[in-house]
């Protein structure tokens, strides 16, 4: 099987590297308000979007210029491969496409709100975008946006599994369940991509396993108390993974002790220490942010550690640049609700494992 290309997309990922922001330049943004958030981005690779955006002055500009940013990076990452590279590099950014379509299935079973309050949601880029995007949202009904998503999808077997996760929620009207069989359905097709792709697939297909394998973990931990059996529970986790499903579902009624006992070892040594908070403090948000935490700066270790002419390095510019958004999120909303800066600095996510 021949080597995918990433040598010139490669080359102008690391030319970018120097632009994405560091731990050094979050700190000089502690504490600033919201102009002050924007002057000093108007300094970085972020003017052009906040120039740019649409949006009223102050939060809501902030927050559509960082969204707007990622979603142009990303997509400017995508326009550099060609050919299997880039068959890989959709795969990697399949996960915006998931983000969006779960963005547009909570609009239409919520509230309902209007397209103009929803699309901020949305990651502009991937095929759920503009005028797709609004067309789907400003559906009168849910059945109709379904049938619109299902049509409209890239993938055949993407819009029938849709489907069939509609007809389902049509008589339960259970949408976290909706949300879970779409979740699994793109994780199957993930891991069925990468798994026949060869060794060149080999590090996103790893951390794609491992992105399962810790939602699996955050799904039978919000399950421990509930009374469903055990055979229930596995069938609410992911297939796909590396650790087997009744691996992690063994603890699912455990004593928190007895669970991290259990669980910390599959982990291969990343889910020791988060375990170990979880069981003192009780706190999944913050499990969930840990792990995150974790998984984004392994990733963005890549530009160093990882095969230069590889997947790893689109690997790790994603990972780095949605550190980055998410960063910058919190900035943005710590300096809307005062919080303080000690704790924005202990959420801030780093640049190292």
């Amino acid at each position: 099987m021949t080597r995918p290309d990433f040598a010139y997309g490669n080359t102008r990922l690391h030319a970018r590297r120097s632009a994405i922001l560091r731990s050094a330049d979050f700190e000089r943004l502690i504490g600033r308000d919201v102009d002050g958030l924007l002057g000093a981005l108007a300094a970085t690779a972020y003017a052009a979007d906040a120039e740019a955006s649409r949006a009223p002055a102050g939060l809501r500009r902030l927050h559509d210029a960082i969204r707007t940013h990622l979603s142009r990076s990303l997509e400017e990452l995508r326009s550099f491969y060609a050919g299997r590279a880039r068959e890989l590099v959709d795969v990697l950014l399949g996960r915006f496409d998931l983000h969006n379509m779960i963005a547009v299935l909570r609009a239409h079973a919520g509230t309902h709100r209007p397209a103009e309050e929803a699309l901020p949601a949305l990651i502009d880029m991937g095929w759920l975008v503009d005028p797709l995007a609004q067309e789907v949202l400003r559906e009168g009904e849910f059945a109709g946006a379904i049938d619109l998503l299902a049509r409209s999808a890239p993938d055949r077997q993407q819009g029938s599994a849709l489907r069939a996760a509609f007809a389902e929620y049509q008589r339960t009207e259970d949408l976290a369940a909706l949300e879970h069989a779409v979740a699994g359905d793109h994780a199957a097709r993930a891991v069925a991509a990468l798994s026949g792709a060869g060794p060149s697939a080999r590090t996103l297909l790893r951390f794609t396993r491992r992105e399962i394998d810790e939602r699996n973990l955050l799904i039978a931990l919000r399950l421990r108390d509930a009374p469903a059996p055990g055979a229930k529970a596995v069938d609410m986790l992911l297939a796909g993974g590396s650790i087997p499903p009744e691996r992690v579902a063994t603890a699912l009624h455990a004593p928190a002790p007895s669970a991290v006992a259990a669980l910390a070892p599959l982990g291969e040594g990343s889910w020791h220490a988060p375990l170990q908070q979880w069981a003192t403090s009780g706190d999944l948000v913050g499990l969930e942010r840990e792990l995150q935490r974790r998984r984004l700066a392994a990733a963005a270790a890549l530009f160093v550690a990882g095969d230069p002419l590889s997947i790893d390095v689109p690997i790790a510019f994603a990972a780095a640049k949605r550190r980055e958004a998410r960063n910058l999120r919190l900035l943005a909303e710590a300096s809307a609700r005062g919080i303080h800066p000690d704790t924005v600095r202990r959420e801030l996510l780093p640049e190292h494992p």
